[in-house]
């Protein structure tokens, strides 16, 4: 997406601060925010903004992150995670005895969507 965005495929409107994923520590919230608290270890997709050192972004946005998954893997992978999800829950759930062909498995998408079935027991 950030590639799409620097060369134009995706035009954004200037001045503009790219980047869609990311990751960090909350630092504050506001009034009446649940879900995430101060010292939260969070990660996000979207909207644009990323590159850059602190931004404010609504609560329901975060996803609050296990301690086993650092930073750098949250802000790479939660686009990706996201489509996996979609695929293996929205467009056909995937149920027990299922098989699926996944093509280019050792992309991005491909990646997960193989760990994640195979964490669900499907082949």
């Amino acid at each position: 997406m950030d590639v799409y965005h620097r060369t134009g495929l995706y035009p954004q409107p200037l001045p503009f601060t790219p980047g869609v994923e990311g990751a960090g520590t909350v630092e504050a919230a506001g009034e009446g925010v649940a879900g995430v608290r101060i010292g939260d270890r969070v990660a996000y997709a979207g909207p644009v903004g990323s590159y850059s050192e602190a931004r404010l972004i609504d609560a329901d946005r975060l996803v609050r992150l296990p301690d086993a998954i650092d930073f750098e893997s949250a802000a790479a992978m939660m686009l990706q995670g996201m489509t996996v999800r979609m695929l293996l829950r929205a467009v056909h759930r995937v149920e027990p005895g299922d098989t699926i062909l996944v093509h280019a498995a050792a992309g991005g998408v491909g990646l997960i969507m193989c760990q994640w079935a195979k964490a669900l027991g499907r082949r």
